[in-house]
């Protein structure tokens, strides 16, 4: 499996962080103000997106990159901005993988507001390119037929096999009645990747910037 070269910005940085819940909106605002201008300032930037659950102080953050040397150089210089940036509220960071965009379609254009259901899946790296054909194929269509779908993606760590794949919603109620029809295609999907340790959330997308119209918007 490799990027998809129709992608203006085919690499994705994906970083999982946590704070405690009484302390969402003070690391909302700080990232904002402090991690998003420095990415902006990174060579090969392409947008940047933070979703979470505010009941745990989860949440991920995407950044989007052109090409997989930006991503990396990127990551040296902001990584360690990032992780005193959330020591401020107690925070740290707990995951943290380059990916391929190995697929994003947009249904409709960004915009901030919104819910994102995300799956994080453990897999086989030799499975990947069947993964990725298994979700266009097969989830997809579905996604784009449902009422409030905004955007269907799939991220690949191809060297390790980790994935996270999912859709982007007007509403969280959009997102919740989409769930009935999805799921089905998602537990099948996991088990031909020989998938593990599958774990999907729900989560509100807090901040969105995607400076240049592109065919690559984010979570």
């Amino acid at each position: 499996m490799s990027a998809d070269p129709n992608l203006a910005y085919a690499y994705c940085h994906v970083v999982r962080t946590k704070v405690a819940s009484n302390k969402v909106d003070e690391m909302i605002g700080l990232w904002t103000r402090e991690i998003v201008p420095l990415l902006k300032k990174q060579k090969g930037f392409g947008g940047v997106t933070l979703i979470g659950n505010r009941k745990i102080g989860a949440s991920v953050s995407v950044s989007y990159w052109e090409s997989e040397s930006a991503m990396r150089d990127a990551r040296s210089r902001v990584r360690p901005e990032a992780a005193a940036t959330l020591g401020k509220t107690g925070g740290s960071i707990i995951e943290d993988d380059e990916c391929e965009v190995a697929f994003l379609e947009r249904f409709q254009p960004p915009k901030a507001g919104g819910w994102a259901r995300l799956t994080t899946v453990q897999g086989d790296p030799a499975q990947l390119s069947q993964a990725v054909s298994n979700f266009k194929e097969k989830i997809v269509p579905s996604v784009r037929s449902q009422p409030g779908a905004r955007t269907a993606y799939f991220f690949a760590n191809r060297q390790t096999g980790k994935t996270f794949a999912g859709s982007v919603w007007n509403t969280q109620q959009d997102l919740q009645k989409s769930e009935a029809s999805i799921s089905a295609l998602r537990a099948e999907a996991v088990n031909r990747f020989g998938g593990r340790e599958a774990k999907t959330e729900a989560m509100e997308m807090y901040f969105i910037e995607i400076p240049t119209p592109t065919a690559v918007v984010g979570i």
